[in-house]
């Protein structure tokens, strides 16, 4: 299926072919497992079609709720920014006592 074709299928249509995608994945798995698999880039196709699925699945979700969407996002870019922060702090804080701690003192 190309991405044409599964952005004509409706949400219930995708949860079923994503359903039989995860199957097939599966079943090539355990052939491949069994030593049974001739046809190595069929793996490689159903992962890719999985990924269509699921990646047309998730636009539709930020479609319906983009203002949901960029509010989540914006929290997590808000808290990896705190976190780089309190890293580069920390950072210096144990550079400094490294520093002091092979210091000489002269008496």
């Amino acid at each position: 299926m190309n991405i044409e074709e599964i952005r004509a299928l409706s949400d219930e249509e995708i949860v079923k072919e994503l359903d039989g995608q995860r199957e097939e994945w599966r079943n090539l798995r355990f052939q491949d497992a069994l030593g049974r698999l001739t046809a190595f880039h069929q793996l490689r196709e159903v992962r890719k079609s999985i990924a269509r699925l699921l990646t047309i699945q998730r636009e539709r979700e930020i479609a319906a709720d983009p203002e949901g969407h960029f509010a989540a996002t914006t929290r997590i870019r808000a808290r990896r920014r705190q976190e780089k922060r309190d890293e580069k702090v920390s950072q210096r804080l144990y550079e400094r006592r490294e520093s002091r701690k092979h210091k000489r003192r002269r008496f």
